[in-house]
């Protein structure tokens, strides 16, 4: 059987379904981590200043944020990547990256709970990636 999640299979959470969003994402790092996706969204989304970020959930607890805009130019000058695309695109990017860097952060901090969660977290996000029509722009975004 298989269980390849489709990009039908993310939720968009409304009202207290949220409450729980980030905790499940993110563990008990939810909060530097959402501070992280704000501080990524300001580094790789021309013209981002904050706002209303929305939150979709897959099926196996993982997930992705998205800010609350049409489209958006970004930009990553680590691999000199730069692309307008889709708010739900780019916030999948930022949210991977996030995950990424808090697994490599808690592995090498001696948190071996946190790095396990982190890294399923973002296995199971980037198998989501491979069924969304974006795929190759956003591996494009993280190579």
């Amino acid at each position: 059987m298989s269980t390849t999640l489709t990009h039908s299979d993310a939720t968009r959470l409304e009202g207290a379904q949220r409450l729980a969003f980030l905790p499940s994402l993110f563990g008990s790092d939810f909060m530097i981590s959402e501070l992280t996706v704000y501080a990524y969204a300001s580094r790789f989304i021309t013209g981002y200043n904050g706002g209303y970020w929305h939150y979709h959930r897959l099926p196996d607890g993982s997930g992705y944020m998205v800010p609350d805009m049409e489209n958006v130019t970004f930009c990553n000058p680590d691999n000199w990547f730069e692309c307008e695309m889709s708010a739900e695109t780019a916030g999948i990017i930022i949210t991977a990256l996030v995950l990424n860097h808090r697994s490599f952060y808690h592995c090498h901090h001696d948190n071996d709970e946190l790095c396990s969660h982190f890294c399923r977290r973002y296995e199971a996000l980037m198998s989501f990636v491979d069924t969304h029509p974006d795929a190759s722009t956003i591996y494009r975004a993280l190579d």
